[in-house]
Parts: structure tokens; sequence; C-alpha cells
């Protein structure tokens, strides 16, 4: 089998072509806004539609790599996601940005829900957990460069260079994961239509009606939900409502985003010598903490410093509950992998997509709709963390 260390890192540049595919660009919003003659607002919806986009997706390609091998889904995926931003760099029409955001995040989406399958294929449990992590150390980089890095494609090339990035590194990866990524799943597809419709059905029902899948991808979706209401929202609560220009609202994001990084690298070490439930439902619980008074200081306009450390801490509590609610949630099953990552990250974009979609119809001039929906949603995540904590079915 191909070096591993290398499959790993392949793996995590998949992951990281979907933080790019959103950071990137958010520094020119402004100008976007300008050149497609429309309001910020619209220009938002491109990352609504994105996440419309990688949720569909993941329901097709997650069952599909189960039937049909890992690498050619990852194939299929790439050269779709090629043909998305390639179409976004020749563009100027809102509506076909629309469109091919939804077509770029469509086929990106097959190298994150592949990806974690390939994980589970190749390693045990408290293994993938390790995995997961070192990925998002590698895929953690890019939130913190990729603001940067678009505040000098906007200076000196315009908006649209950050999408001629993103098809390069789309054709990279696509020749990354030809060369070294091995195939981690044999074909199933021999028997009849009708054979394979009836063993995806039994799949999803025993998906759905396992417990630590439940909990664990509702305790997952409610991170990234409140990970991505935060990076849709920062350029308004920064550069809009604080004033901040697209220079310093780059280097404040760069500054959160460390907090992932540092997340994936403290959890391995966590999990060590805590119980993976205890650890788990600790980061809810902090998560809560940080939101709740997140929206104390941003209600009494106290300082914009306490606002970017309670991001930060959020996002570091986010950070940890990552790689273990994604190796409890798929770990149980050892068919139907595919399928069952599928249905974590659509849930995952699914509730993203639905609290964005909520908070941009409430959102004014204020952040406070942000702030109190990452709250509630963090109240939901420590009732669902306190039930794995208190089934204790994981071990350590």
């Amino acid at each position: 089998m191909k070096n591993l260390n290398l499959v790993v890192f392949i793996l995590a540049l998949l992951n990281t072509l979907e933080s790019l595919s959103i950071d990137l660009y958010l520094p020119a919003f402004p100008s976007m806004a300008q050149i497609f003659k429309t309001d910020i607002g619209h220009i938002q919806i491109s990352i609504s539609v994105f996440f419309a986009g990688f949720a569909f997706g993941q329901l097709l390609w997650g069952p599909l790599s189960d039937r049909k091998g890992r690498k050619p889904i990852l194939y299929c995926g790439l050269l779709l996601f090629i043909t998305g931003a390639t179409a976004i760099f020749f563009t100027s029409n809102i509506y076909v940005l629309w469109a091919m955001r939804f077509l770029q995040a469509f086929g990106g989406s097959a190298g994150i829900v592949v990806g974690r399958a390939i994980v589970i294929d190749l390693y045990d449990k408290q293994k993938s957990i390790a995995i997961f992590s070192q990925q998002s150390q590698i895929s953690g980089i890019a939130p913190i460069i990729a603001p940067l890095l678009g505040s000098v494609f906007l200076k000196f090339w315009g908006w649209n260079s950050s999408f001629a990035f993103l098809c390069i590194m789309g054709l990279i990866t696509f020749f990354m994961v030809y060369k070294y990524v091995p195939e981690t799943h044999v074909k199933t597809d021999l028997s009849t239509d009708a054979e394979n419709e009836r063993g995806l059905k039994d799949q999803l029902k025993m998906i759905i009606t396992n417990r630590d899948f439940i909990n664990s991808t509702m305790v997952g979706s409610i991170a990234f939900a409140s990970l991505i209401i935060y990076i849709s929202s920062a350029p308004f609560l920064f550069m809009e409502l604080h004033g901040f220009s697209s220079g310093v609202f780059s280097f404040i994001f760069a500054f959160n985003s460390l907090a992932l990084i540092t997340a994936a690298y403290i959890t391995p070490k966590l999990i060590k010598r805590i119980n993976n439930s205890t650890l788990l439902f600790t980061a809810t619980i902090v998560l809560l903490i940080v939101c709740a008074l997140h929206i104390l200081i941003a209600a009494g306009n106290i300082a914009v410093a306490l606002e970017i450390a309670m991001l930060y801490l959020s996002l570091l509590a986010i950070g940890i509950l990552f790689p273990i609610t994604s190796a409890h949630a798929l770990s149980p099953f050892k068919e139907g992998r595919g399928t069952a990552a599928a249905l974590l990250g659509f849930t995952q974009l699914i509730i993203t997509f639905l609290m964005s979609a909520l908070i941009g119809f409430l959102e004014a001039d204020s952040i406070i709709p942000m702030v109190v929906a990452r709250a509630g949603m963090a109240l939901i995540a420590v009732w669902f963390g306190y039930r794995i904590f208190k089934t204790r079915t994981v071990p350590v």
C-alpha cells in the first residue's frame, strides 16, 4: 500500500479545497458587489448556495463510493469542482455565479465524504480520531492563509484570480489522487439494481437507527454550522459593522483560525488522558458558555477585542469536536461507510444552510441574531453531548 502519511496529506488537501473555496474570496465581497452590480447580501448568497451543493452532492457520492469504489468518485467530483471554478473566473453575472458555486460544491463534496470513508477504511476508531486531527491541522492552515492570500489576489489580479487559483489546486489534487491514493474499497456493484436498492435501504435503516451515529452527527453538525455561520458573518461583523479594512479583517480572521489548528494539535493528546465522551461533552459546555458570553459582549458593545476572544475560544471548542464526532459517527459501521459519511455531511450542511438562511432573514444592521443563534445551537449540542457522555457507549 502507498505511504499512508502521504495519503493522509492528500485527504487533508481535499478538505482544504472546501475551506479555500469559502474563505479565499471573502475579502473580495465588496468589490464583487460592484462588479456584479448588486449588494453584498447577494454575494453572500453564493456561500449558502455553495453549502446546498455540498449537502446534496454528498448524498450522491457517498453511496456511489460504496458501490463503485472510492477513487472513481474522487475523479468525478474533482472534475466538476474544476469546471465550476473555471466558469466562475469568466462570469460577471450573479445568477451564473450562484449556479457555478453550486456545481463547484457539488463536485468538491466528493473529496470530503469519500475522504472520511477512506480514513475509516484504513484505521480503527481511536486511530481515526488522531488521523482526523492530523487532517484538521493541515486543512486548518487554509482559513488562516486564505483571506490573506485572497487580499493579495484581489489587489494585484482582481477578484476572479481566487477562482483561477482554486482551479489550479483542483488539478494538482486530481493528479495526486491518481498517483498516490490507493483504492480502499472493493467494488460491490455486481448485483442487480433491485438488490442494490434493497441494500441501500437496509444500510440507511441501520445507520439512522444507530444511537452513536445520531448523537455524534447532531453534535458535529451543530459545531460545523456554528463555524460556518461565523465565517459567513465575519465580513459583515468586522468590515461593515466595525469598519476594518479587508487587510485588517484578513489578519483577524487568520488569528481566529489558529484556534482550529490548536484544537487539532491538542485533541490527540487529550484523548490519551480523557475519555472520548467526556472530552466531547466538556467541549460542548465550553462552547455554550463562550457563546453566551458573546451575547452579553455584543449586546453591550463592550469591546471588539473581547468579541474576537470569544470567537477564538468558540472555534477552539469546535475544533476539538470535529475529529471526535466524525470518528464516533462513522466507526460503528463495517459496511456502508460511504453512505454513513454522506448522511453525516448532509446533516451538517442542511443544518448550516437552514441556520444561515434564518440569520440572513433576521439580520439587518446587527450581529445579535448570529450570536444568539450560535448560543442556541450550543445549548442543543450540550444536550446531545450529555447523551453521549451518559451512555458512555464509546470506549476510550
